[in-house]
C-alpha cells in the first residue's frame, strides 16, 4: 500500500510540475512569437507538439539511460537545438518582463543599444564553453 501511494504521489507531482512548466511556456508566448517572426505560422501545431515531446523525452531521460550516437554532428545538432530553445525562452521571458527598457533607463544607456543583445548572447556562449570545456566545472 505504501508503494502504491508513493507511485501515485510521484506521478501526480510530476504531472503538476510539467503542467506548470508548459503553462509558463504558453503564458510568455514563445511559440506564437517565434512563428510570427519566422513567418511559419502554419507550423504552430508542430512546434507545440515538439515542445511536449521534448518534455516527455527530458522526463524519461531521468529514468532511461539514453545514449546519443557517437557521431560528432549528432551531438552538435542536439546541443545546438537545446541552446536555441534555452535562448528563445530566456529572451521571451526578458521581453515579457520588459527587462531591456528598465535596464536601458536605469543605466542611462542611449548609444550602442544594438550591441547589448549580441553581448548577452556571447556572454552566455562564453560561460557555457568555460563550464563544459574547463576541468572542474562539469563532472559526469
Amino acid at each position: 500500500m505504501k508503494e502504491l501511494f508513493l507511485v501515485f504521489f510521484g506521478v501526480s507531482s510530476g504531472l503538476l510540475v510539467s503542467a506548470g512548466v508548459f503553462a509558463f511556456i504558453a503564458a510568455i508566448g514563445i511559440v506564437p512569437r517565434m512563428a510570427w517572426r519566422t513567418k511559419t505560422r502554419h507550423f504552430i501545431r508542430f512546434y507545440e507538439d515538439m515542445i511536449v515531446l521534448g518534455g516527455i523525452w527530458g522526463t524519461t531521460a531521468m529514468f532511461v539511460d539514453y545514449r546519443l550516437p557517437p557521431w560528432d554532428w549528432a551531438i552538435m545538432a542536439v546541443s545546438l537545438l537545446e541552446g536555441v530553445f534555452v535562448g528563445v525562452l530566456a529572451m521571451a521571458l526578458t521581453e515579457v518582463l520588459n527587462v531591456m527598457p528598465i535596464l536601458m533607463r536605469r543605466t542611462r544607456l542611449t548609444k550602442g543599444l544594438h550591441w547589448v543583445i549580441p553581448a548577452f548572447a556571447l556572454g552566455k556562449v562564453a560561460g557555457s564553453l568555460i563550464y563544459y570545456l574547463i576541468d572542474g566545472f562539469y563532472v559526469l
